[in-house]
Parts: C-alpha cells; structure tokens; sequence
C-alpha cells in the first residue's frame, strides 16, 4: 500500500513509461444564476475511475468535523458556504451544502482534495488500464466545479435558501447565545455566594446517672415530724 507522496511519484511514472496524457475534461454548463444562496445536494466521490486515473473505494473516506471541511470553488480562495451533510449512500458518497457565493451556486459538479493514506496500483503494465485504488484517505475540503474528475460527482438538487432554513440557523444561533448567557449568570451567581458558616459540633447528649441531690426528696411538714418522733 502506497501514502500520498509515493502515489504521486509512481503516478509520474507510470505516466511517462506509457506516455500518457491527461485527461482533458470538458466543462459543463452552468446553472442559471440566482440573487440569493442556494442549497445543493449531489454525490462528491464514488468508485468511478475519474480523470486521474483514481479511484476511491466505497467506505475509503473519512472526515472530521463538518464545519472543519472548507467548501470551496474550483479548489481555490475562500470559503463558499458550508456543508450540511457527509455520508454514504450504496457506497457513493453524498453531500448536501449551503452556498453562499453567487457563482459558485452556478457549479454543475463537486471535486474533493484528500489525503490518502493507503493505495495500490491496478493494472500497472497496461498503458490504457493503469489506475490506483484508494482503500483510505482523509477529506480536505470538498470543491464545486464545472470540470469534475469523478464523472459522477454530480449536482443532482439545487434550490433556493427556505426561510425554514434561515429560521433553523436563527434557532441554532440563539440556542448558542442563551447557553453562553446562562452560563455567564451561574457563574457568577457562584462567585457572589457567601462562604458556608464554620459551625462547631453538634452537643452532645447526656447520657448517665442523675445527681443524687436531684434524687432526693424534697423536705415536707410530714415528713419533718416523722423524723422528730422516737426511735424504737
């Protein structure tokens, strides 16, 4: 199994044992423009050999976070939006994004950067068969693009932004401020609480024998005269 670095350097070379020649892709027709973002769904990667001669196995990619994924046009400049959804679907894998950009809401396609982590090289001797098998490999970001490689990495819905979706985003929002807010207010009210009392400990009870001046019976008259009367 071959990493990134050595995949591209048996890349160069099988291309000039063979003399090959890129692929040369035809850009596809734009969408009509819109005035407002749009929300795109369609496939970004499948087991198709695309125009690198690569092809990803089904499963073979991963990510991280969402929003740690760029959305960008054509691989290049800034942030165009963002993804919504990554996942596998009958082993292609598909993506649902928001696109801010008003040209990039034009694109047709996705493309996607990656970093492999394990290939192999398939039928290497074969000057047009050659092509490498991705068994695994990390997404950098995902592109929208009038030339994609993968010839199935195709837009397949487009629509224009819903207030449902504003609203969900607005709820998301504030959900965030209210637990940041909330936890400002705990905080504090923790800081303003008075140091619990030092109390000592709890008296004991008294347990034992009472006294026995608290025993003895109190004097009376009758009993006065009975200890005057004689003895015997």
């Amino acid at each position: 199994m071959m990493r990134g670095a050595a995949l591209k350097a048996e890349y160069a070379r099988l291309m000039h044992l063979h003399r090959g020649r890129p692929i040369l892709r035809e850009p596809l027709p734009l969408f009509e423009a819109t005035s407002g973002a749009v929300v795109v769904e369609g496939v970004c990667s499948s087991s198709a050999i695309d125009a690198e001669r690569m092809s990803f196995k089904a499963n073979s990619l991963s990510w991280g976070a969402l929003d740690t994924i760029p959305l960008l046009l054509r691989h290049a400049g800034e942030s165009v939006g963002k993804i919504l959804r990554l996942d596998y679907v009958d082993g292609e894998l598909q993506v649902k994004a928001k696109v801010n950009d008003l040209l990039a809401a034009q694109m047709p396609a996705f493309s996607i950067a990656a970093t492999v982590l394990a290939a192999e090289t398939i039928s290497a001797d074969s000057p047009a068969g050659f092509h490498f098998t991705i068994h695994r490999a990390v997404i950098d970001e995902v592109s929208l693009t009038d030339k994609p490689s993968n010839p199935k990495a195709l837009i397949v819905s487009r629509r224009d932004v819903q207030s449902t979706d504003q609203t969900y985003d607005d709820v998301i929002a504030s959900i965030n401020r209210f637990r940041g807010g909330l936890e400002a207010f705990v905080a504090r009210v923790k800081a303003s609480e008075p140091a619990p009392l030092a109390l000592g400990p709890a008296p004991a009870h008294i347990i034992g024998r009472l006294p026995i001046a608290a025993m003895r019976p109190r004097p009376t008259q009758f009993s006065a005269m009975v200890a005057r009367l004689p003895r015997g």
